[in-house]
C-alpha cells in the first residue's frame, strides 16, 4: 500500500456480504451505518465515541454466516428465508413467534408448535453466540477497539434483557449495540413496509428490544434520519461518515489478515467450505510465482475473497447430495457475479472482484457467469479458477469423496483450463504433471506458445526474443501455425484461437 489504505471503505464493501447472507437489500447494512452515525451525533457523542458506533454498525452481523449450516438442516435447507423471516418479529411475543414458525412450516396443532417454539427458542439462542462470536473474531482481525468488539458480541441483546448470548439488560448492554439495534429496525422497515413503517415499528419496540432513548432520537425526526441513511452512492456516504481521526490499515499483512478474516467467515456457510478460501488464495499465489504475467499478490487477495457470494445461495443447495434442480443450478452460477459485485464497491477491492468474478470461467466459453473465452480471461484470472478446481477436487463434497492428487491432477488435466496455470498449479501443490488431450489442429505446445503471441500482436522478432529462440525458428513456427489453422492472417488465426479457448491475454514485454 503506498498511502494508508481506510478501514471503513473496506468494511462498507464487505459488508454487503451480510446483508445477501441474510436476504436482506444489498447495502442494508451500510444504511443502518450511516443511521446510527447520525444517531449518535445528535446524541451528543465524541468521536472516539461515534466511531464505535459506525464500526459496530457495520459489523454487526458479519458473523450470520456462521450457523447457516443448521438453520438449513432444521428448516428444510433454506437459511435465507429464516434469516430473512425472523428479523423481522419480536420473538418474545408468542403469537409472532408461533406464526414465524408455522410459517415455515414446522408442524401443525397448538400444543406440537408450542413445544417447539422452546425448543426454536434455545436453538436460536445458541445460534446468535455462534454468529456473535464470529463477528467479534472479525473486528479483533481488523484491530479496532474493545468497545466495538463488545458491541458486536452484544449486537442481538435487547434492552428488556430477552436477548441472547447473555441476556443483558438496558446500559449493560455495549452503547454502539444500542444505536445499531434501533438503525437496523428503521432501515429493514422503512424497506419492508414503506413510508411510515420504520417509525411505527421503532416505537412498537422501543423499551423491548430497543433502548428508548435512542429510539426517541429516531422518533423525534423519522423521515429526516431516513433520508441521511439513502444517498446517492452509499458507499461514498458511509467512507464520508467515518469520524476523524480515520482508521487505516498499518501494513500490508493488516489488510491481508482482514481480507482472509472475511473469507473464512463466508466460508463457515457449510463445513464443506470450511478452509476452501484460504488454501484456494495460497495455492494461487504460490502457482503465480512461477509464471511472470501474474501479480502474486493480487490473485492472493482475490483468491481470499473469490467465493464471497456464496452466502446468497440457500446452503441446502450447496449440500445437496444429487444433482441440483434448474432454479438452483442458476443460484450456483451467479455466486461469482455476486463476488464481484460485492468488491466492485470499493476502488481497492473492485481489481479483485474482476479476478475473482471470473474463477468460474473457462476458456472455451464454457464456464460462468459470463461464458467468456480464454481472450477475456488475463493470467489471475486463469490461475485462480486453476487454483479453485485443484483446491476443490481435494476436498470432500456431498456428492462425491475427496479426490488424491493423482485422480485430482488427471481430471483438471482434461478440463478447458489455461495450461500454463494448470501446470504451476499441479508444480506447486506436488501434484503429477498433467497429461493434456491433444491441441486442435495438431498444435505442438511450442506453437501455442507463438500462436499466443502472434495472436497479441508480437511480430516474428520480438517472439524470438521473448521465447529465447532464433528468428528463423520462430518463422518455422508461424508457418507451420498458419497451415495447421488453415487460414493467412493474424485476424483469422485469433478467430481460430478464440474459437477453441486458446487464447490467454498476458503481459506483453
Amino acid at each position: 500500500m503506498r498511502q494508508p489504505t481506510g478501514i471503513g471503505g473496506v468494511v462498507a464493501a464487505l459488508s454487503v456480504t451480510s446483508d445477501l447472507t441474510r436476504g436482506h437489500p444489498p447495502g442494508e447494512a451500510m444504511r443502518a451505518c450511516l443511521l446510527a452515525s447520525e444517531l449518535a451525533r445528535r446524541a451528543g457523542l465524541d468521536d472516539r465515541r461515534r466511531a464505535d458506533v459506525f464500526y459496530a454498525a457495520l459489523l454487526r452481523f458479519a458473523g450470520c454466516a456462521a450457523t447457516s449450516h443448521e438453520l438449513a438442516a432444521r428448516f428444510a435447507g433454506n437459511d435465507i428465508v429464516v434469516r430473512a423471516r425472523g428479523d423481522l418479529i419480536d420473538p418474545s411475543r408468542p403469537s409472532e413467534a408461533l406464526g414465524f414458525l408455522s410459517g415455515l412450516g414446522s408442524g401443525v396443532g397448538r400444543v406440537r408448535m408450542l413445544s417447539r417454539a422452546v425448543g426454536a427458542a434455545r436453538f436460536f439462542a445458541e445460534g446468535v453466540r455462534a454468529d456473535c462470536e464470529v463477528g467479534a473474531e472479525l473486528t479483533r482481525r481488523l484491530r479496532l477497539p474493545h468497545e466495538v468488539v463488545s458491541a458486536v458480541l452484544e449486537g442481538f441483546e435487547r434492552f428488556d434483557g430477552r436477548g441472547a448470548p447473555d441476556g443483558r439488560t438496558g446500559e449493560e448492554i455495549a452503547e454502539g449495540a444500542r444505536f445499531a439495534t434501533v438503525a437496523y429496525a428503521a432501515v429493514m422497515f422503512d424497506a419492508v413496509s414503506g413510508p411510515g413503517g420504520a417509525d411505527r415499528m421503532v416505537e412498537r419496540w422501543s423499551g423491548r428490544v430497543l433502548d428508548p432513548a435512542v429510539a426517541a432520537i429516531f422518533l423525534d425526526a423519522p423521515a429526516e434520519l431516513l433520508a441521511v441513511s439513502s444517498p446517492d452512492d452509499l458507499w461514498i456516504a458511509v467512507v464520508e461518515a467515518e469520524p476523524e481521526p480515520r482508521r487505516t490499515f498499518s501494513d500490508e499483512a493488516a489488510l491481508d489478515e482482514a481480507l482472509a478474516g472475511f473469507g473464512d467467515a463466508a466460508d463457515l456457510k457449510t463445513p464443506w467450505f470450511h478452509g476452501h478460501s484460504g488454501g484456494v488464495a495460497r495455492l494461487a499465489r504460490a502457482a503465480a510465482s512461477l509464471l511472470e504475467s501474474v501479480e502474486s499478490t493480487l490473485v492472493y487477495r482475490a483468491g481470499l475473497l473469490h467465493d464471497l457470494g456464496r452466502v446468497a445461495v440457500p446452503t441446502g443447495v450447496w449440500e445437496r447430495p444429487g444433482p441440483l434442480r434448474a432454479d438452483e443450478w442458476e443460484l450456483v452460477r451467479l455466486h461469482p457475479y455476486d463476488s464481484g459485485r460485492i468488491l466492485a464497491r470499493s476502488p481497492l477491492l473492485a481489481p479483485l472482484g474482476v479476478v475473482a468474478s471470473r474463477h468460474h470461467e473457462r476458456t472455451d466459453g464454457s464456464g460462468y457467469p459470463a461464458g467468456v473465452r480464454a481472450s477475456e480471461l488475463d493470467g489471475a484470472a486463469c490461475v485462480l479458477a486453476a487454483a479453485d478446481v485443484f483446491h476443490a477436487l481435494g476436498e470432500p463434497r456431498p456428492h462425491r469423496e475427496a479426490f488424491g492428487p493423482a485422480e485430482a491432477s488427471r481430471v483438471i488435466s482434461g478440463l478447458p483450463l489455461d495450461r500454463d496455470a494448470v501446470r504451476a498449479v499441479l508444480a506447486v501443490a506436488g501434484a503429477p504433471a498433467p497429461v493434456f488431450r491433444p491441441l486442435p489442429a495438431d498444435l505442438t505446445e511450442r506453437e501455442l506458445e507463438v500462436l499466443r503471441l502472434l495472436v497479441a500482436g508480437l511480430s516474428k522478432r520480438e517472439i524470438a526474443r521473448r521465447l529465447v529462440i532464433s528468428q528463423s525458428t520462430a518463422h518455422t513456427n508461424t508457418v507451420h501455425i498458419y497451415a495447421k489453422c488453415g487460414v493467412s492472417t493474424r485476424a483469422g488465426l485469433g478467430m481460430f484461437a478464440m474459437q477453441h479457448g486458446l487464447t490467454a491475454r498476458s503481459k506483453i514485454d
